[in-house]
């Protein structure tokens, strides 16, 4: 029997949810009945998202590493209802091959995908904003387990965000608190995009090293959703690799 997500009622934040898998993840748990804190730093981008479902999102137009708003921001939404858990998508890449290692490209790549994931978590578990079971989930990447020439810093970063979400998993269970991460591998999006235009042809090369081929937001977002429901109430401190082989090979 398929499984049907139900989330009326139920109340999320999403990082990163201008484009990518934070936007289509927004979008997803908002058709599915959820009401979502859509968090990014383009507002013409959040204020179209929110114009598809205004009753059910909520929008924020800040950098996730301003811990200070993001904290204010978080609280305000918890206002209205406790929260059932969180996304963290947002994330940057940039190419940092040795030669050329740049420490406050790194600084802010770190502390990106890894800092701001650990605050948001750490503001949404005070029991002032969580609801009962709720499931966090921080987007890791395929980078965090197999070597990328030119992305130190990244891999760095998504490594890190394995182990982060692993410790806090085993810290909040006894508040019967969840937390995951995906290491998805190469997506369509505007940040690989942007490494395939700077890199003509690198993306036919990436293609025959995933035995499945190359994946899709949709592919993420419908595990995010297995992950976020309580279909999945018995995994927390897991790493689920989907990458359509790419890390076996």
């Amino acid at each position: 029997m398929a499984i049907q997500f139900k989330f009326e009622e139920k109340r999320f934040v999403v990082t990163g949810a201008t484009s990518g898998i934070g936007k289509k993840v927004t979008l997803d748990l908002v058709e599915h009945g959820a009401q979502v804190l859509a968090i990014g730093r383009r507002k013409e981008r959040l204020d179209a998202l929110k114009d598809n479902f205004p009753g059910n999102i909520f929008t924020a137009v800040i950098d996730v590493n301003d811990f200070s708003t993001l904290k204010i921001e978080l609280e305000k939404f918890g206002e209205k209802g406790k929260i059932d858990g969180s996304v963290h998508a947002a994330g940057i890449n940039k190419f940092t091959p040795l030669r050329a290692f740049n420490w406050k490209d790194a600084e802010n790549i770190i502390k990106t995908s890894l800092y701001a994931g650990i605050e948001l978590i750490r503001i949404l578990s005070s029991q002032k904003l969580s609801a009962i079971k709720s499931s966090h989930v921080i987007i890791a990447s395929v980078a965090g387990i197999k070597g990328e020439v030119g992305f130190t810093a990244y891999s760095a970063a998504k490594s890190a965000v394995i182990g982060a979400a692993r410790s806090m998993a085993v810290e909040l269970a006894i508040k019967d608190i969840r937390v995951n991460t995906i290491t998805p591998g190469w997506l369509p999006t505007e940040m690989t995009d942007a490494i395939e235009a700077r890199y003509p042809g690198k993306l036919e090369t990436i293609k025959l090293l995933h035995p499945l081929g190359i994946g899709s937001v949709e592919d993420i977002s419908n595990l995010l959703m297995f992950l976020l429901s309580d279909e999945s109430k018995w995994i927390t401190g897991s790493n689920i690799v989907i990458d359509g082989g790419y890390s076996i090979r």
